[in-house]
């Protein structure tokens, strides 16, 4: 059976995070936005466990990232204790009296073994997929400067010749015009931003995160972006955008290649550039920007159940949590 344990007893056996999302110091930072937090783990077993927020009697994790998953002792776990744990999820829930219980698993750039075991045991167990959510990524070994499609190697030259420049920045002044910029397009778009820039600063007391700005020869910032380097192989793109009223300059494309060009020096080997849509309805322009930017597209999986749940439309769900 799976019980609830303290902080200490969880990370006496969990003490590496597969990902940035499930570290003790970033639940710290958001644990005001769930109602409780609680850690599972099996009675009779060290090999799995589970941190999750409880929000409006629903068991989230994340609770407020784009991914969880699991804590678990090694990739190559075996199926049996994969299955068995998710199952007792399931008892869990219903003993507990909470009405579901929701997580995404984190893109198999990340973990593709446990993935492919999770996804098989959540389905074999009933739990609803989600529509998954399409998500880019690029692999860095790959990336020698050569695009997929030449009129990007076109825009990007563009930018160049219109005095573009590409810069990290660290000052509080810029770091302001990042967020405004990435805000002010977003706006134009009808999409919302869930992050106040205070909350982007906070997380950078936890991982080191990146400021970028795209500025032209009179100093005008045309383009921005916000990427979290909380994994010591994978940078994640949180936010990116542009002034939409100077698109034929070339900002993004200049952008985008300076990225992949500033975290290949560092030996990153990916960039997870994140979903390309919402509740997993794909944003068809920004998905065919990313490709033609040697982005790899992928999934990203999210399951729930719940006591009183046999089906659910998928569609309406997200908007109703």
């Amino acid at each position: 059976m799976l019980i609830e344990v303290s902080k200490d007893v969880y990370r006496k056996h969990f003490s590496k995070d597969l990902n940035p999302f499930i570290s003790e110091s970033f639940i710290g930072l958001v644990e005001g936005k769930t109602d409780k937090i609680i850690r599972l783990m099996k009675s009779d077993d060290i090999s799995m466990g589970l941190l999750a927020g409880v929000k409006d009697g629903v068991l989230c994790a994340p609770f407020s990232a784009p991914f969880a998953g699991f804590h678990y002792t090694h990739e190559y776990l075996s199926y049996e204790l994969v299955f068995d744990f998710i199952s007792q999820l399931k008892n869990f829930v219903r003993e507990n009296n909470f009405k579901r219980i929701t997580i995404t698993l984190p893109p198999d750039l990340y973990q593709t073994n446990m993935n492919a075991k999770c996804i098989n045991a959540f389905v074999r167990l009933n739990f609803v997929m989600l529509t998954p959510e399409i998500i880019n990524w690029i692999d860095l070994h790959k990336f020698d400067g050569t695009w997929v499609k030449h009129s990007v190697a076109q825009n990007y030259r563009k930018a160049l010749r219109n005095d573009l420049s590409f810069h990290v920045v660290t000052d509080e002044q810029s770091i302001q015009e990042v967020y405004t910029i990435i805000f002010r397009n977003r706006e134009v778009q009808g999409r919302k931003i869930h992050m106040s820039l205070n909350d982007i600063v906070q997380v950078n007391r936890i991982m080191p995160v990146d400021f970028f700005l795209i500025k032209d020869g009179n100093g005008n910032s045309l383009g921005a972006a916000v990427f979290y380097r909380g994994h010591k192989k994978i940078a994640q793109g949180i936010f990116m955008g542009d002034d939409m009223g100077n698109r034929s300059v070339g900002a993004m494309d200049l952008l985008y290649g300076s990225i992949y060009d500033y975290y290949k020096k560092m030996e990153y080997d990916i960039i997870d550039l994140g979903a390309s849509g919402l509740n997993g309805e794909p944003n068809i322009g920004l998905l065919r920007f990313k490709e033609i930017h040697n982005c790899t597209t992928s999934l990203k999986y999210t399951f729930t159940w719940g006591p009183d749940i046999e089906q659910i439309d998928t569609e309406n769900y997200a908007a109703k949590t």
